[in-house]
């Protein structure tokens, strides 16, 4: 009786034996705080306590699903089993131990933590079990698989090895019959986990991964004045003093602040996750404006204040003002501008002078009208005064004048334009850089010759001539440099004229209009 209890009781500690030993299969072979992951602080991966406080991040190492965690009164805020070859275990800060369960592998009771769990920290837990699970891989058949990855910087790791990954993102690699676990990382993004089988003989396989979510922070932007535009690494993103924040991946961003007739100012601002960071600007209308101008080498005036040569710079305020701009040989160039701080450039087109105040002129000249005749002009112009004088020889003759003789014989005379010359004085009114009017008055000489027929005849010895008062205005338009042509209608009146001209033009109404009347003069001249 005695040796059946203590066989009964010996059977009883083997069977308990048994039984603790095979819980006990699970064990951690590795238990860490994870310096740089912050997964547990991200907005978008955390998870709070009961208290509001963000929970410490437990990933376990494993490969299996279904597992139940246990920590104790404080309780497990949540387990996520998506990720691949990780269990996420999220727990209060604070808590010292930790069971697993699992119905295949068995338990871990009461694993006490050799580091104290901080809230929104992460921790690795690698763990292990007696029984092995293997994926099994086809040697005997093989098949491509095109990787592409973005961005292009990430890493990309398969079945834990790195692939090394082109500067395009891409890779291709021939891999044996079976399924595989990829991770790719980024930085500024969150890791992406997931598996991909390699079963198509026929076709090349492709994996592509264009979706891991960025890592973000956000970026509150005020500015004076209110509502200015904001422009983020140089796209719009709208405008400052927004109720909301502008949410941007973490990392460095150039933002660029813009309002009319401001200056515009950029700043370079660093986004950290789930941090609000603020960036306060106060636009200037003060600016440093450049001037130029076609062609360059313009001497330029701003408020009558000489600023320098083209091309040259001028700090200032948005405003009117009043620019002027002069080169030798160019228009003057004068407007009131509306200068504005958001547009710090000024370009100023100068017109090239055909026409100038001074200079001097040498003209071939016909004249038609009462008076058809060829010849030259001399002239100039001094600060757009005008003085010319002109040589011209008349063409044609008079129609038959009769004169009677002492012998009583009448003598048959006719007469032609022998001696033209006239003086003009003006003043040129330009318009534009090739054209000028030049309003003109003056006086001009004309002296006739005789030709005889029969016999010998002397007219009066004051001679045949008239000296005409002159009313004109020439127009001349330059067609290259140093080359125009003229055009000059003229109105003559006789003022003074001899008894023989005054004896012919009462004969000849053909003389008479070669001493009065309209005409106009052609000219093709070269000025200098």
């Amino acid at each position: 009786m005695v040796i059946s209890r203590r066989r009964n009781m010996v059977l009883w500690l083997f069977l308990m034996l048994a039984v603790h030993l095979e819980a006990q299969n699970i064990s951690v072979t590795r238990f860490y705080l994870a310096e740089n992951d912050l997964t547990a602080n991200s907005r978008k991966t955390e998870v709070f306590d009961q208290n509001g406080d963000r929970c410490a991040l437990i990933r376990v190492q494993t490969t299996m699903k279904g597992f139940h965690f246990d920590v104790g009164s404080s309780g497990v805020q949540k387990v996520d089993e998506s990720h691949v070859g990780e269990v996420w275990v999220y727990v209060p800060y604070g808590v010292k131990h930790i069971s697993v369960r699992h119905k295949d592998l068995g338990s871990l009771p009461n694993y006490d933590f050799p580091v104290i769990i901080q809230k929104a920290r992460t921790y690795i837990m690698e763990i292990t079990s007696d029984k092995v699970f293997v994926n099994n891989y086809d040697d005997t058949r093989h098949q491509k698989l095109a990787i592409s990855v973005t961005p292009t910087n990430a890493s990309f790791t398969l079945n834990g090895m790195r692939v090394n990954l082109n500067n395009k993102g891409e890779v291709e690699q021939e891999l044996a019959f079976g399924t595989y676990t990829f991770r790719v990382e980024a930085e500024g993004y969150y890791p992406k986990e997931g598996q991909i089988t390699i079963d198509d003989e026929k076709h090349k396989q492709t994996l592509i991964i264009n979706d891991l979510a960025p890592i973000t922070g956000k970026l509150r932007v005020f500015a004076d004045p209110f509502s200015a535009d904001v422009y983020i690494d140089g796209d719009y993103k709208g405008r400052s003093n927004q109720a909301d924040p502008f949410e941007l991946q973490i990392g460095s961003h150039e933002v660029e602040i813009r309002a009319n007739s401001y200056k515009t100012e950029k700043r370079t601002v660093d986004i950290k996750e789930n941090e609000t960071s603020e960036l306060s600007i106060m636009l200037s209308q003060v600016a440093l404006f450049q001037i130029t101008s076609s062609p360059s080498g313009a001497k330029v005036t701003v408020n009558k204040e000489t600023i320098g040569t083209t091309p040259c710079s001028k700090e200032l305020k948005t405003g009117s003002y009043v620019i002027k701009a002069t080169k030798p040989g160019y228009k003057d160039y004068e407007k009131t501008l509306q200068l504005s701080s958001s547009t710090p450039t000024l370009n100023v087109s100068l017109n090239k002078i055909f026409n100038y105040k001074n200079g001097g002129y040498v003209e071939a000249n016909a004249r038609i009208g009462s008076f058809v005749a060829f010849g030259g002009t001399v002239g100039g112009y001094f600060n757009n005064i005008n003085i010319e004088v002109s040589y011209l020889y008349g063409s044609g003759n008079s129609e038959n004048v009769y004169w009677n003789s002492k012998t009583q014989l009448p003598i048959t005379c006719t007469y032609s334009p022998q001696m033209n010359i006239s003086g003009k004085v003006g003043y040129c009114i330009p318009s534009g850089t090739r054209m000028r009017f030049t309003p003109q008055v003056g006086v001009n000489f004309l002296k006739l010759k005789e030709k005889v027929y029969d016999g010998t005849f002397t007219i009066p010895a004051d001679g045949a001539n008239v000296i005409s008062g002159l009313i004109s205005l020439r127009f001349s338009v330059a067609i290259v440099n140093h080359f125009e042509l003229s055009l000059s209608p003229e109105f003559s009146f006789a003022m003074t004229k001899s008894k023989g001209y005054e004896a012919l033009s009462e004969a000849s109404s053909k003389i008479k209009g070669w001493g009065e009347g309209f005409n106009v003069k052609l000219g093709i001249a070269t000025f200098f």
